[in-house]
């Protein structure tokens, strides 16, 4: 070609010095204007093709340098490495066209031998219709993924460009590697799994579903649950452990033997969780108890409001005898704050202000 071209310049140089004759006539300097047309053209045509191969063979070397190569595969590792969805998916576009999924569980990873190469897609593709699938589907185009990085450019580009799902539909078959992987099937649960030797267990030591779960360190419900699967799956056989439900209860508290000694304690403060744990006990029976005291002397049981008022009126008759304030406190069972707080209420309710108690103290 380059060959082609120095003779239609040598051509083109003829051409210009016939046409600078003014002698020439009409007729031949038009034949001469045509061909110089003619070659001028085909030169600009050689020229650009010649161009084109140039540029196609620089940007060939650039995609097959090794060393970019080579930094393309790492980023590959360094991106997935990263822990960043959007750059890992960019980028894992590059190598996966597509991801086949089937009914019978099998999946094929259709991947392109191109992606370590940058460019080099546009450069090979042809622009003829990829092989079809097994069942035709219009691809969807993929929503184009944001991307924060310092080469914003590169990667806003490569953002672009990974979401189309036809970007490697010009490429023929020898570019693409197919990888075929089986689902396998779900684990079958653990109450259809164990099913027979939970149910021969339980029919042998006639156990519980408690004992029975424990001794397969899973729930009651598990266990009932693999037994009521056996027996499902073997209609003709039945269960034969019949046990006895709920099972006997504990004897119930005699109240009589510490009702009054609980009512005691109760009155001079001490509180019912106290007194739950003094007799091993809970906190009802702790009341049914007290309550049963008082019965026995045909009294209601009193009220919060009742035992503070009494003991509104405890600490007033202390005082009014003349007690000081330490022995009030220390009788009550409460701090001087609360003790004051008893006195005043009491005085309150008799419209009376409170004296002062400074010297009431114990020296």
């Amino acid at each position: 070609m380059q060959e082609e071209l120095a003779e239609i310049s040598s051509e083109i140089s003829g051409y210009t010095v016939s046409l600078s004759n003014p002698k020439l006539s009409p007729t031949v300097r038009s034949v001469l204007e045509q061909s110089l047309e003619k070659a001028v053209k085909r030169q600009q045509a050689i020229e650009q093709t010649l161009a084109e191969s140039e540029s196609l063979r620089d940007a060939v070397e650039t995609v097959l340098d090794p060393e970019t190569v080579v930094q393309r595969l790492s980023r590959l590792d360094e991106v997935l490495a990263a822990n960043n969805p959007s750059m890992g998916n960019i980028e894992l576009s590059l190598h996966i066209d597509r991801i086949d999924c089937y009914p019978d569980r099998r999946v094929v990873l259709r991947t392109c031998k191109l992606g370590a190469l940058a460019g080099a897609v546009e450069m090979l593709s042809v622009h003829e219709d990829s092989q079809p699938h097994d069942k035709p589907v219009k691809p969807r185009r993929r929503a184009r993924l944001r991307v924060d990085d310092g080469n914003d450019e590169e990667w806003e580009a490569t953002a672009e460009w990974s979401a189309d799902p036809n970007r490697f539909a010009g490429l023929g078959e020898h570019w693409f590697d197919e990888t075929e992987y089986v689902i396998p099937d779900r684990p079958l649960p653990w109450a259809v799994e164990n099913a027979e030797a939970v149910f021969r267990r339980r029919q042998k030591a006639k156990l519980s579903y408690v004992k029975l779960a424990r001794e397969f360190n899973v729930s009651p419900p598990t266990a009932r649950a693999a037994v009521q699967h056996y027996l499902s799956e073997h209609p003709d056989e039945t269960d034969d452990v019949n046990l006895p439900q709920g099972g006997q209860r504990p004897p119930k508290f005699d109240l009589s033997k510490f009702g009054h000694e609980a009512r005691a304690l109760w009155d001079a403060g001490t509180s019912k969780l106290q007194l739950a744990k003094k007799y091993e006990c809970s906190t009802p029976t702790i009341d049914k108890a007290i309550a049963w005291s008082y019965e026995q002397e045909g009294l209601p049981m009193p009220t919060r409001q009742n035992r503070k008022e009494a003991k509104f009126r405890q600490a007033r008759r202390m005082l009014d005898e003349g007690h000081p304030l330490d022995d009030i406190t220390r009788e009550l069972g409460v701090s001087d704050v609360t003790a004051r707080s008893y006195l005043r209420e009491s005085f309150a309710k008799e419209g009376k202000p409170m004296p002062d108690l400074r010297r009431r103290r114990e020296t």
